[in-house]
């Protein structure tokens, strides 16, 4: 039954579009959730080089508003959330009208940043949704960094995917009361264990083709693996810029056979091949605590990650193995140890359990 005192808005790069039905799917969940009790509307902001080329699928709807937006691709980052407000600007009147009662940003900058700004003529109670990369990559510039320290000091909330990336935020002057770790869930729906699991020596990757989650190392991890363990397998799920590169590679070192590349999934077969696999391996350089490992962990299979940003408040030796970002040598011996070792599929099982979109859902509510 919905709450009719209650409505929220959401504004966000990160949700589903119809060239990219897979993207983002753990905030369609969420929100998806959310509007089970209360209307939702969203926001979609898009590039301007996105929107032209997929400019005739994007249909708006009462619910979905897509906002394209200006920017000067690898120059002047600072600068996009200016143009992104510029561009919100001109849906004001659509969301007035909508007569919603909270506004939510998901992703910390440029999104959360232009959303504040916005807010200036909604005076609507803000929260923001933070979730790594948007957190960890930024504050590396001083100039982005002093833009989130001002605008998302105004929100009432801002609910961080991990304990880390909440100290990473109070460290660069965001007022600590502000701050509430708020874990992703899992749908228990599409994310189960298989009472019988094969017998091969399989990874799988899920996640980008790009350099900083890891994928150059993770191959060059399996060919030192090949050399103890020849008949060891990766499926790799993602799309992105290093797929060429990694077509390259295998190609080079006759791994055809060994890894094979899947593209962009659905979620159900996501699952598919995380319950069917022996280990998830994400040998990231940053993360917030990406959802694909709590999926893992709701699936029975254990998982190799870095230990980095919030991937060790989830990952014990119970359910993992944590390694060093941008070592191969040290990740292919994980792997190795990971196929030898008898994981307990309860334990990990148990310790899935403790991550619940309904939980996550909850404390949004209850705080909107």
């Amino acid at each position: 039954m919905q709450d009719k005192k209650k409505s929220l808005l959401i504004i966000t790069n990160l949700y589903p579009v119809p060239w990219g039905p897979n993207r983002a799917s753990f905030n369609k969940q969420q929100f998806d959730l959310i509007a089970q009790d209360i209307p939702v509307k969203i926001v979609i902001l898009l590039t301007w080089k996105e929107w032209l080329s997929h400019r005739k699928l994007c249909h708006s709807t009462n619910e979905i508003k897509y906002c394209p937006y200006f920017y000067i691709p690898k120059i002047g980052r600072r600068f996009v959330p200016f143009f992104q407000f510029f561009s919100l600007m001109f849906l004001i009147p659509w969301m007035k009208k909508q007569q919603v009662s909270a506004l939510m940003a998901s992703w910390g900058f440029p999104d959360a940043v232009a959303a504040s700004m916005v807010n200036k003529f909604l005076h609507l109670p803000f929260f923001v949704k933070v979730h790594g990369t948007d957190v960890n990559e930024n504050i590396k510039f001083s100039g982005r960094t002093r833009l989130m320290r001002y605008w998302l000091n105004k929100a009432e909330r801002i609910f961080c995917a991990s304990k880390a990336l909440a100290d990473e935020l109070s460290q660069r002057g965001i007022d600590k009361s502000k701050l509430r770790v708020n874990y992703n869930g899992v749908n228990p729906k599409i994310f189960y264990p298989t009472e019988t699991k094969s017998p091969r020596q399989s990874f799988v990757f899920v996640g980008s083709l790009i350099t900083t989650k890891g994928v150059n190392e993770l191959l060059s991890a399996i060919i030192i693996c090949k050399q103890t363990c020849p008949d060891i397998t990766l499926d790799i799920l993602g799309e992105g810029p290093m797929k060429s590169a990694l077509i390259d590679k295998i190609n080079e070192h006759n791994l055809n056979d060994t890894i094979k590349l899947y593209g962009s999934v659905p979620l159900p077969r996501v699952a598919d091949f995380i319950r069917n696999a022996s280990v998830l391996v994400l040998p990231s350089y940053r993360e917030g605590v990406p959802n694909v490992l709590l999926e893992s962990f709701a699936c029975g299979t254990p998982v190799i990650a870095t230990r980095v940003g919030g991937i060790p408040e989830v990952v014990n030796n119970n359910v993992g193995i944590l390694v060093d970002e941008k070592n191969s040598k040290q990740l292919a011996n994980a792997m190795i140890s990971a196929l030898n070792k008898d994981w307990c599929s309860e334990k990990i099982l148990a310790h899935a359990a403790q991550f619940d979109w309904h939980i996550n859902v909850q404390r949004v509510m209850d705080e909107i």
